[in-house]
């Protein structure tokens, strides 16, 4: 809040100032009040910052509190979603294991490296996951050829003498 002052105001204040303190110590009073109007706007001014970092970091809180919070419901969404697909996943395996005929052979694997694939009865889907996996781990890499390596580029001979120059006679 500004004090609003006039210029007539200002006149009278400073003829008063002058009659009540005296024209010799009036210029250090004025530099004394000065001082302290600086101090006092300074002090308002830090009061000011602090306050407003508090309010910021009040707000960074909430917001941190918020994201936490969506990540844990995210969490639990996913963890939910699984178990309901693998609970899915196992009625549907049991539900195809008895509509199979009993009378059908289990299919032996094409290559003899792959693992056996049991009865679709009694398989869960950890099991499922399981055989994946080590029929992924049992597939050969391909081989790695190598385009035209610097070694097999044909070197000079540098044992050769190189031949001596012909001079113009």
């Amino acid at each position: 809040m500004m004090l609003d002052f006039g210029a007539g105001e200002l006149v009278v204040i400073g003829v008063v100032a002058l009659v009540a303190i005296g024209p010799k110590e009036l210029p250090g009073v004025l530099r004394a009040v000065g001082k302290s109007v600086g101090k006092l706007r300074r002090m308002a001014g830090d009061f000011q910052n602090q306050f407003s970092d508090a309010m910021r970091d009040m707000e960074l809180e909430e917001a941190r509190k918020k994201v936490e919070e969506m990540g844990k419901q995210m969490s639990d969404t996913v963890a939910e979603a699984t178990k309901d697909s693998a609970v899915h996943i196992d009625t549907y395996l049991a539900e195809t294991a008895s509509a199979s005929s009993p009378a059908a052979d289990p299919v032996t694997p094409a290559t003899p490296d792959l693992p056996p694939v049991p009865e679709i009865a009694a398989v869960t889907s950890e099991q499922i996951l399981a055989n994946v996996e080590a029929s992924v781990a049992a597939i050969p890499a391909a081989p790695v050829t190598a385009v035209s390596a610097p070694e097999a580029q044909p070197q000079l001979a540098l044992d050769a003498t190189p031949p001596a120059p012909k001079s113009a006679s």
